[in-house]
């Protein structure tokens, strides 16, 4: 007799940068895709505000860190990247919070890492005209300023 082994489901990790903004309708849509072609998925990000931008769909699986500005961003990113753990990363934009904590993932774990661009991020910023070229003080600040929500 042989016995039938269950073939265990691949899973993804999708890594949004902010699930209280924008960018998590377009993780919950994904997710939803990923479920109809019977992935496993899971939804794992930052919340820089009090709540959830929109509704999750049923049945995917949220984990929520509070985001935090610099310097307390690196020691709450280390949660993020203990949450990480499927076969496929899927970063949701390039931003420091998906795609550069994804990135870091992917070098630790050696899974596989896709990134999803659904715009041109730049062109809030002026495109191709815009540079940012700080003094080195200038570049503290920028990192160490408190944002105000």
């Amino acid at each position: 007799m042989i016995l039938q082994q269950k073939q265990r489901k691949l899973k993804f990790s999708l890594v949004v940068s902010d699930l209280a903004g924008g960018g998590s309708v377009r993780a919950f849509l994904l997710a939803q895709v990923l479920k109809k072609l019977n992935y496993e998925v899971e939804i794992v990000g930052f919340i820089f505000g009090k709540e959830l931008y929109a509704i999750p769909p049923n049945g995917i699986k949220i984990d929520s860190i509070p985001g935090k500005n610099y310097p307390e961003f690196l020691s709450y990113s280390r949660q993020v990247l203990q949450k990480i753990d499927g076969d496929i990363i899927y970063a949701v934009k390039p931003k420091v919070t998906s795609f550069g904590l994804s990135l870091l993932k992917k070098i630790s774990s050696r899974r596989p890492l896709l990134l999803d661009m659904d715009d041109w991020e730049l062109s809030w910023y002026g495109g191709m005209n815009w540079k940012y070229r700080p003094s080195l003080k200038q570049f503290a600040r920028d990192i160490f300023k408190k944002m105000v929500p």
